[in-house]
């Protein structure tokens, strides 16, 4: 026999011994209503019982164990993709900042970077187009547009495809996430 399975018997007669002495003694007393047969097979049963019971105990704690490691890596996943979504956020905001003339101060978060930008933005003085990348043209244009759920109308111009999509872009920052994000 396995040596853990030897410590499992040992704690289930550990624990059902005591037991089993304690009925006889009560069924001596004549507290207890059960035959002496029964009493006496008692040193079969009570371990048996404390058996299972240490079984269900020890089913019960591996379930736990298993639920907690899932809930460990849920959490993990869940802080790779926050940083993943930040760091993919703050990239966009980096590229959109210097159209209005804002760059971002050394250690300044996202939200506040944003709040910047969206300032910045409100005021059509302040858009500085020679800090700004050279727009994207034909195919190249329709291709983000399609990433912000636009479609190039027919016979719209290149300038007009572009101001829809800088519209949805600033809607999207001033309105934040569908699920939640700020």
């Amino acid at each position: 026999m396995k040596r853990e399975n030897n410590k499992l018997y040992a704690l289930t007669l550990l624990i059902s011994a005591p037991a089993w002495i304690a009925l006889l003694a009560a069924k001596g007393r004549g507290s207890v209503g059960i035959n002496w047969p029964t009493a006496i097979l008692g040193a079969v049963w009570i371990p048996a019982l404390a058996l299972v019971a240490l079984l269900a105990l020890t089913g019960v704690l591996v379930l736990l164990h298993e639920a907690t490691k899932r809930i460990h890596e849920w959490k993990r996943r869940r802080k790779v993709a926050r940083t993943l979504w930040e760091s993919m956020e703050g990239l966009t905001l980096n590229n959109i900042g210097p159209i209005y003339g804002i760059r971002r101060q050394p250690g300044e978060k996202n939200r506040s970077y944003k709040r910047r930008i969206l300032r910045a933005a409100r005021t059509l003085d302040t858009v500085n187009v020679q800090n700004a990348p050279t727009p994207a043209t034909g195919q190249k244009l329709d291709a983000i547009a399609k990433k912000h759920g636009l479609r190039r109308y027919p016979h719209e111009t290149d300038e007009q495809l572009q101001n829809r999509i800088r519209e949805a872009v600033l809607k999207n920052l001033e309105g934040g996430r569908k699920n939640g994000r700020v």
